[in-house]
């Protein structure tokens, strides 16, 4: 039985983390870290501590969607304590993931933007559509809840991040992230960024790729968390026995090409 720990259990990934893992086969949610007991899932009955370091015992696994200082701290611990770590936590800066490829020389990390199946799906043929529509232009639009703090959305970015390995650039190079006042004419290969935040929305993505006389509209949209609870705990079964390592959702759903 896979021990597993939640980061951020108070939270709206941490409940469904929580439900996703009542009755699952195979794992066990058996502590979790979150800087407040005031919003633990219903039924919670676990150590839940503060920090890492204040854990009486440490997981097997962690789960985690938080944010980059803490997910940054956990992986320190989980180095220490050889725990492996699915991360879906997003807003890490560049330097960031570098430190994040350093700690997969010692344990074993699945790291992705998003871990629905329907969205790995997305990436995969946004990469292709980019390939074979090199002249179109590419405008990435998600929508989000309005409590969601980074913009443009980790699902975005990799969306973005597909787009350009389509076209063998960096996405750095050619990123161009909200537009206002007198902009001028669209830069030629830019890939553009339009986020929008409000009510409840769970999430949307949509990846436009537009020509002339044409446009392919590739979309995802999430209904509810569950879809990432579920992806997150197959990434951990999948990573239950890997090897020290940075992973992605593509090894875990078998799309590696």
């Amino acid at each position: 039985m896979l021990k597993v720990g939640i980061v951020g259990i108070g939270g709206r990934m941490g409940h469904a983390l929580w439900d996703c893992c009542l009755g699952l086969d195979g794992a066990k949610i058996v502590c979790g870290i979150d800087k407040s007991t005031d919003s633990l899932p219903s039924g919670c009955n676990i150590e839940v501590v503060d920090e890492p370091s204040k854990l009486s015992q440490a997981p097997d696994l962690f789960i985690d969607f938080s944010r980059p200082e803490c997910s940054l701290s956990v992986l320190e611990y989980a180095k220490e304590h050889q725990c492996k770590v699915v991360l879906g936590t997003t807003g890490f800066d560049y330097e960031q993931k570098d430190k994040i490829k350093e700690y997969s020389k010692k344990i074993a990390i699945v790291f992705a933007a998003n871990f629905s199946v329907g969205v790995n799906i997305l990436l995969n043929l946004v990469k292709k559509t980019s390939k074979i529509m090199a002249d179109a232009d590419i405008e990435i639009v998600e929508a989000h809840h309005r409590y969601k703090v980074d913009s443009p959305s980790g699902t975005a970015l990799a969306i973005g991040e597909a787009a350009a390995a389509g076209r063998n650039v960096n996405l750095k190079d050619v990123m161009v992230s909200g537009r206002d006042g007198i902009t001028g004419e669209r830069i030629y290969g830019s890939i553009g960024f339009s986020s929008v935040r409000g009510g409840d929305i769970v999430g949307n993505h949509t990846a436009m790729f537009c020509s002339e006389g044409e446009r392919v509209e590739l979309s995802h949209i999430a209904t509810s968390r569950q879809t990432f609870a579920r992806g997150a705990f197959r990434a951990a079964l999948w990573l239950e026995n890997k090897k020290p390592g940075l992973y992605d959702m593509n090894e875990v759903l078998g799309l590696k090409e």
